[in-house]
């Protein structure tokens, strides 16, 4: 099975998994939950939209635990909705589809672009009340003959989403810099492996020779085994970068966006179950202004 066929296939279930957290989710706060405030009642449900970054079943029971505390905080119904791509995640957001999202930060700074649909309010962070940061990684496995980005032209590459900030809009732009060529032209073949941990795998078991991804997400992958410490040697890394934005919808109800700053921010104890299933140690708030580095880093009028 090639790497683009067992993707499509894994994500698949993935997806049918999220969709079932959601419907459960829904289902318990309608038979549970009070009344909304008025002003918020044109809102049956919170849609809540969060990109499968590792496509393992403990991300999934993760956000399940998040759909439940954030049902009882917010006395009603949270629906995580299943979502393929960042862009899917922007057009939901854009169409009024999507209420909530986790969102990389180049791909908020180009929806600020394209018209600012969401506020950022809060990021998920490895250390209390510090705004994380994390690096696009080139990564090759350790015994290969690779010693320098220089030496990959010809190889073939994993990325992970075409919206992922260190699994793709930065190592083009980064890499147009540094080669003045374009990814595509710089090496044999480019493909999405569809997450971090499949990006990983595939340099793991030889499917490509490269790939770009989060330093999170491969301190994560080692933590967890799916790649043994020094298994793999990096060759670029990135100027640092803020971590995710959560961001909601400008059309929220007034009440609703506070009570949304409320429970992630001032009152993130009721989520302490779902953050250390995620692997988080806590919440901050953010703003605009957080991500205004990525938008240099990015420049005027970047894809």
């Amino acid at each position: 099975m090639t790497l683009s066929t067992h993707d499509a296939v894994k994500r698949r279930q993935m997806l049918a998994q999220w969709l079932s957290i959601g419907l459960g989710a829904a289902g318990t706060a309608r038979a549970q939950a009070r009344s909304a405030p008025a002003q918020c009642a044109p809102l049956p449900q919170l849609r809540f939209a969060v990109i499968p970054k590792t496509q393992d079943d403990a991300q999934t029971r993760a956000y399940g635990l998040m759909a439940q505390a954030l049902s009882a905080a917010l006395g009603m119904p949270v629906e995580m909705v299943p979502a393929a791509s960042y862009s899917a995640v922007v057009q939901g957001l854009q169409a009024g589809r999507i209420d909530v999202a986790e969102l990389g930060p180049a791909t908020y700074v180009q929806m600020q672009r394209n018209g600012a649909v969401a506020l950022p309010f809060a990021a998920l962070v490895n250390r209390p009340g510090t705004l994380n940061r994390y690096h696009a990684l080139l990564v090759v496995r350790r015994g290969s003959r690779w010693r320098g980005w220089q030496d990959l032209r010809g190889a073939t590459l994993a990325l992970v989403d075409p919206a992922s900030t260190s699994g793709a809009l930065l190592p083009r732009l980064a890499m147009r810099k540094l080669s003045g060529m374009e990814l595509e032209a710089y090496f044999s073949r480019v493909s999405y492996a569809g997450s971090h941990n499949r990006a990983l795998a595939a340099v793991r078991d030889g499917l490509v020779d490269a790939a770009f991804v989060s330093s999170e997400r491969l301190a994560l992958a080692q933590e967890r085994g799916l790649v043994a410490a020094g298994e793999l040697r990096t060759l670029w890394t990135s100027a640092p970068l803020p971590t995710d934005a959560l961001v909601m919808r400008r059309q929220l109800c007034p009440a609703l966006q506070a009570r949304l700053r409320q429970v992630f921010v001032q009152q993130q104890a009721l989520l302490q179950p779902a953050l250390q299933a995620l692997g988080k140690q806590g919440v901050v708030a953010v703003e605009a202004s957080d991500y205004a580095e990525v938008a240099r880093m990015l420049g005027p009028g970047a894809p």
